[in-house]
């Protein structure tokens, strides 16, 4: 475990899958990361790669032959190297290997920075392309609904935005998307629930908006994320159980399973070139 301290915040941060389990402020007591109840979720903020999303039979196809691909990728469950930590930044490595060629035939080192702020944490993450490669990327991060008091209901909080959008909600039925048109109609907020978290993930595609806010009518606290480079931005939580937490995920972007197998044919996936390097961050601000 990795451990970064300023003067606001603390932060923990696992090698495996290179995860913050714990952003803590040190002076309020108030611990913003899901816990990882088992009974629920038993993640805590993972990184999604190389895919975002489930594709059909956990399988992808690379020049017609199959790998066997887990749903939102292999990295959230590996371990990576420490390159470099200090007090307020750490950085970490995964290269491929025959693991993850088993699973992924490609070459590749996924670099990934977190950087803690007097105000939250940055994420940076840079794929280097040793092969041509095709991808996808996301954050997951599970934010604690007890911030505004043990307990408090969903119900409680909404979702706001910096424009007023309009966009439709994607969500999976059995793997695949059902789209509910207008699910923002030029409206700047959103009220949660778990009548609507139930349907599953809240996809959202092509946001104006540069950052999303998680914000509480009974209470002061909250998350802003930017979405940086992200063009899908994902809301989730599990259920039928009811758990306090709420995921807030910007991502490349998210699949579902009637995409083709095929790894060059998903409209999802993004090409990199051999010798070139893509990088997405994003900021994720508490208060």
């Amino acid at each position: 475990m990795i451990f970064l301290q300023n003067e606001t915040f603390s932060m923990e941060i696992s090698t495996l899958g290179a995860e913050p389990q714990s952003l803590k402020n040190t002076k309020s007591n108030l611990e913003y990361i899901w816990n990882g109840n088992k009974e629920y979720w038993f993640r805590h903020a993972p990184l999604l790669f190389p895919m975002t999303g489930p594709t059909k039979d956990n399988m992808i196809s690379v020049e017609d032959t199959l790998y066997p691909m887990p749903n939102n990728g292999f990295a959230r469950d590996l371990e990576f190297t420490v390159l470099e930590h200090d007090d307020t930044h750490a950085v970490f490595m995964l290269s491929d290997s025959a693991k993850t060629r088993s699973m992924y035939p490609f070459g590749f080192t996924l670099t990934v920075t977190y950087t803690l702020l007097a105000d939250g944490y940055t994420a940076k993450a840079e794929i280097f392309a040793k092969d041509d490669l095709y991808f996808t990327f996301g954050w997951h991060p599970a934010f604690n609904l007890d911030i505004n008091g043990e307990g408090t209901p969903l119900e409680q909080y909404y979702v706001c935005f910096e424009q007023k959008e309009q966009v439709d909600r994607n969500y999976p039925s059995n793997g695949v998307f059902i789209t509910e048109k207008n699910f923002l109609d030029a409206k700047d907020f959103f009220d949660l629930s778990r009548s609507e978290t139930a349907k599953g993930p809240i996809i959202l595609e092509n946001l104006k908006s540069p950052k999303v806010t998680l914000r509480c009518k009974t209470g002061d606290h909250g998350v802003t994320v930017t979405r940086g480079d992200m063009a899908t931005f994902v809301i989730w939580t599990c259920a039928p159980k009811q758990a306090q937490y709420l995921c807030l995920e910007p991502m490349r972007s998210f699949g579902d399973t009637t995409r083709p197998l095929e790894l060059k044919k998903m409209k999802e996936a993004e090409f990199l070139e051999k010798g070139t390097t893509r990088v997405f961050e994003n900021s994720f601000f508490v208060f």
